[in-house]
């Protein structure tokens, strides 16, 4: 009897190990993230000229997965990029050799180092990495102008012009109103030289 005891412990010690969620016979399922190209890239802003990361999505075993879900998010302040020139966020799928390229970078106009946050996602796998930029200035180009109001200074004189015809008109209705033009040279709106 107790023979038969030691061979239903044993048995049953079988079956734990070897299931999934309680054994070691598991192979490891999970996606790993490596970055091929564009770690340590330097942007330059003048040009608009990046270098656009290529990422291969692997399973535990090294082998590329194709269809895989890749997630890039660059910093929304300070030194950055965009994708397509709109975006901070680019999500794409992996192709046949489980790589993707993003693509449609385009440097913001702050130097300086950031980090591009990646993600890939496969059958309720995922992993994350980051990978590490640089936007600068090629020696001899003249540094970016700083982003300023000028457009906003443009949107409020037209507006001031428009609301001085029509008060004009409005305060003499049978006064003849002639088409007025404004128009601003150059406004430049940084700071102190």
């Amino acid at each position: 009897m107790a023979h038969r005891n030691f061979q239903s412990l044993a048995v049953l010690l079988s079956i734990l190990l070897l299931t999934p969620q309680f054994g070691l016979a598991q192979e490891e399922s999970a996606i790993r993230i490596k970055v091929l190209a564009g770690e340590a890239g330097i942007n330059n802003i003048n040009q608009n000229v990046v270098v656009e990361p290529m990422i291969e999505i692997q399973d535990a075993n090294g082998k590329p997965i194709p269809k895989a879900t890749v997630t890039l998010r660059s910093p929304a302040t300070g030194p950055s990029v965009t994708f397509f020139g709109a975006s901070r966020v680019s999500t794409l799928t992996t192709d046949d050799q489980g790589r993707v390229r993003a693509a449609g970078m385009l440097p913001n106009s702050e130097e300086g180092t950031f980090n591009i946050e990646v993600e890939a996602a496969y059958n309720n796998m995922t992993a994350a990495t980051t990978i590490t930029q640089t936007n600068a200035v090629a020696p001899g180009d003249p540094k970016p102008k700083k982003k300023g109001v000028g457009w906003r200074l443009l949107a409020v004189i037209g507006a001031g012009a428009a609301a001085g015809i029509v008060a004009a008109a409005r305060r003499d209705e049978t006064a003849t109103v002639s088409p007025t033009s404004v128009g601003v040279a150059s406004v430049n709106v940084g700071g102190p030289r």
